[in-house]
């Protein structure tokens, strides 16, 4: 049976310790301008396209579901906002990336299977 459960209401992760991030839940928007990412840089082709179609992939749910933050701050520790260029900054750190993979996008994807499986 097809199931048309929405929840559309922001939630909190603690993605790493003292960090927690608001996400906006994934939608249908959100995945298909990820896919178009991840299909450009795949596109273009060359050396690891395939990997570097995935962080295109979860870079760009990343700036479209964060919507607030805490735990997060400047090389002096100042707390900064959630801006795409801090994102992007955030990113680029193996265990911000690992968390924000493992614990938004693949479960959303995963979930939303198992739901209308």
């Amino acid at each position: 049976m097809f199931k048309l459960a929405l929840d559309r209401e922001p939630f909190w992760l603690e993605v790493l310790p003292g960090v927690r991030i608001k996400f906006r839940p994934l939608t249908v928007a959100a995945i298909l301008v990820a896919r178009s990412k991840a299909a450009g840089v795949l596109s273009a082709g060359g050396e690891d396209a395939a990997i570097k179609a995935g962080v295109a992939f979860t870079r760009a749910l990343a700036h479209s579901g964060i919507a607030a933050w805490t735990g997060v701050g400047d090389a002096e520790g100042r707390p900064v906002d959630p801006t795409p260029e801090n994102i992007d900054a955030a990113l680029e750190l193996w265990p911000m990336f690992d968390a924000i993979d493992r614990l938004y996008v693949g479960p959303a994807l995963i979930q939303d299977a198992e739901k209308n499986a």
